[in-house]
């Protein structure tokens, strides 16, 4: 195994910035070096100049459907491929191939699929698991999921998906709406799939009860959901007041507004928020019409949207974007990889997401205008611009 040392980066440590370099070996960060360390001391097999650009944690995207003309739903590994060597172009080094509202058949084919190559080293990011979106939501918030395969929960059906392969459903987004559906959110608790709330007509006391059931996260918080209210705090406001929801975004500006971007941090703390991309098949690609899942989507200026009624549908944002704007937004760089990768490893128990010695090398060198310029997966080159 080959000693690589990272030097002369502005690394991004947890809560501060410092000037030093990175020592990598057997996939993990063995050590850091402060400038002050006499590197000349030791030896290395391969030396990289970053000649100043920050080095951080490669980013994790938990909510992502398709990238570069190809979709999770295509069911085939060839697909995924494709989406994982996508995805270290924008930073990513870690991702959940994310599925949509289907048949039981389609979607247990799918997590066939996604199980031969999780966790193995493939041409891109690392598929460490699946979040399963769907199908038991409210039909009033369905956005771009189909509806004709909504329906209550059946912890049957969830034993079916589960025993595909231990351990590779990592999320689950539901409705607790029914009791049927607070009945599955226990079954999936219980099992340590993270539950997420999403597409969701259920009210604020329906939430808080589910949230006592193990609920512990909220799918692309503001959309796909009852909102806030003075007289219904809905499931916005569910998510507001509790400690034990951790928070997707979708910051590309379309989704949701800077500023309602700003007031979810505010109200949950830079800890409990995680940048996601909902992204689709068109990311990267012009702009036309695409597919996702089986609907038929127009991407136009930027935006995703359904041909039937217009709603939004998913996006074509990419993680390193969505870290700009945080930036953009105020926030500080440690704060912007804290909710681009730090809270998403932290939730998942990943090894990474930090810099940290004896964590994974899952590295992004960015430059001063926060363009990627390489990422590293487990220690190997994936990317370099």
């Amino acid at each position: 195994m080959k000693k690589i040392l990272l030097k002369n980066a502005k690394l991004v440590l947890e809560n501060k910035l410092i000037n030093g370099s990175i020592l990598i070996f057997k996939n993990k960060i063995e050590r850091i070096f402060t400038d002050k360390y006499n590197l000349s001391e030791f030896t290395f097999d391969e030396v990289i100049d970053l000649e100043g650009k920050y080095l951080g944690p490669a980013f994790i995207d938990i909510h992502i459907h398709g990238a570069d003309g190809a979709d999770v739903m295509d069911s085939s590994e060839e697909a995924l491929r494709k989406i994982s060597s996508y995805l270290v172009q924008e930073g990513t080094a870690n991702f959940l191939a994310t599925t949509l509202t289907s048949s039981k058949e389609i979607l247990k084919e799918i997590l066939k699929v996604v199980a031969n190559l999780q966790n193995k080293d493939i041409e891109g990011a690392n598929i460490f698991g699946v979040h399963m979106e769907g199908p038991y939501f409210s039909i009033e918030y369905k956005g771009a999921q189909n509806d004709k395969y909504m329906l209550p929960a059946s912890v049957k059906e969830l034993e079916e998906y589960l025993s595909v392969k231990e351990g590779l459903i990592k999320l689950f987004s539901i409705s607790p709406h029914n009791q049927e559906n607070l009945k599955a959110i226990k079954f999936l608790a219980d099992r340590e799939v993270i539950v997420s709330v999403g597409h969701s007509a259920a009210s604020y006391e329906d939430v808080m009860k589910a949230i006592d059931l193990g609920l512990s996260h909220a799918t692309h918080t503001y959309n796909g959901m009852k909102g806030f209210t003075h007289r219904e705090p809905g499931v916005v406001g569910a998510i507001f007041n509790s400690d034990n929801i951790m928070a997707e975004i979708i910051f590309d500006k379309f989704h949701v507004h800077p500023e309602a971007v700003r007031t979810l941090i505010k109200i949950k703390g830079v800890d409990k928020v995680i940048c996601i991309t909902d992204s689709m098949s068109a990311t990267g690609l012009a702009e036309g019409k695409y597919k996702l899942g089986e609907l038929d989507v127009n991407v136009k200026d930027g935006q995703a949207r359904l041909v039937s009624n217009n709603a939004l549908a998913g996006s074509v944002l990419r993680m390193d974007v969505a870290f700009k704007n945080l930036i953009e937004l105020g926030y500080s760089i440690t704060d912007a990889f804290k909710m681009t990768s730090t809270n998403a490893a932290k939730e998942f128990k990943l090894n990474t997401g930090i810099l940290k010695e004896e964590k994974d090398a899952d590295l992004v060198v960015l430059n001063k205008d926060y363009k990627v310029c390489m990422t590293m997966v487990k220690g190997k080159i994936k990317f370099k611009r």
